[in-house]
């Protein structure tokens, strides 16, 4: 397979699905606009992934741990506001500090790389990271997120095993999903718009490893993105 993504590319990607995943997920119902409520859904399922494999390759790659990881805290606790308010029209509840945004868990991950890079002892080592994993509950895309991002980190150089293990994890987090949706009465087919989780899957295979055109806009679009599209989205919803 051809390798002609770069990161860029592949990231631009991730936000455009993101944005297709929010609308339906904010705007759509699945009974009025079911078929393209599933197939925005679908194809928001590359996002995370993404952004996992992302946070992966920039702590290996990073001129600064310490900076990428105050980074992705700051933004996780500027994005909380938008998200809270696009999920829950208001920022003045509960859920502001329980029910957490991408980036949080995406911060998560990146502690647990730190535990893994920077623990010896194996007890504690893992016991921290499951800690963690479990810590990322309260977020989107959590416990598996820091999962992905383990596995991608771990086998970055093993494309074979890091795909296995991907796809591993992933076919759980979507019988998860359809067993949840069995377990409550309802069609199993409703959340089959998860299984757009392995979309990403010929990505990898074409991404090329290179950076693409470095600037100050490609860095920073993503985490200024996240919340402003949160907040527009949550403010159509009230108003249109």
């Amino acid at each position: 397979m051809k390798k002609c993504l770069n990161r860029n590319t592949l990231k631009y990607i991730a936000i455009i699905a993101m944005l297709l995943d929010h609308i339906a997920m904010l705007l759509f119902t699945k009974n009025s606009n079911i078929a393209l409520y599933s197939t925005f859904r679908f194809i928001g399922r590359l996002t995370a992934p993404i952004m996992c494999y992302f946070i992966a390759e920039g702590f290996y790659y990073t001129h600064s741990r310490k900076k990428y990881g105050e980074r992705l805290a700051l933004f996780a606790v500027i994005s909380q506001f938008a998200y809270t308010f696009a999920h829950h029209k208001t920022i003045l509840t509960s859920n502001l500090f329980t029910d957490l945004n991408v980036i949080y868990t995406l911060f998560i991950g990146f502690l647990v790389l730190v535990c893994y890079e920077k623990i010896s002892n194996p007890i504690l080592k893992w016991t921290s990271t499951v800690l963690l994993i479990m810590l990322s509950g309260m977020g989107d895309w959590g416990i598996i997120a820091p999962v992905f991002i383990l596995v991608f980190y771990a086998f970055r150089d093993n494309i074979q095993a890091k795909l296995i293990c991907f796809t591993l994890a992933s076919g759980f987090e979507v019988l998860s999903n359809i067993i949840f949706m069995i377990s409550k009465h309802r069609p199993w087919y409703g959340e089959i718009w998860q299984a757009g989780i392995f979309l990403i899957i010929p990505l990898l295979l074409m991404y090329n490893g290179k950076k693409g055109k470095s600037s100050a806009f490609n860095k920073w679009f993503f985490y200024i993105f996240y919340p402003l599209h949160l907040l527009v989205l949550g403010l159509i919803e009230i108003y249109v």
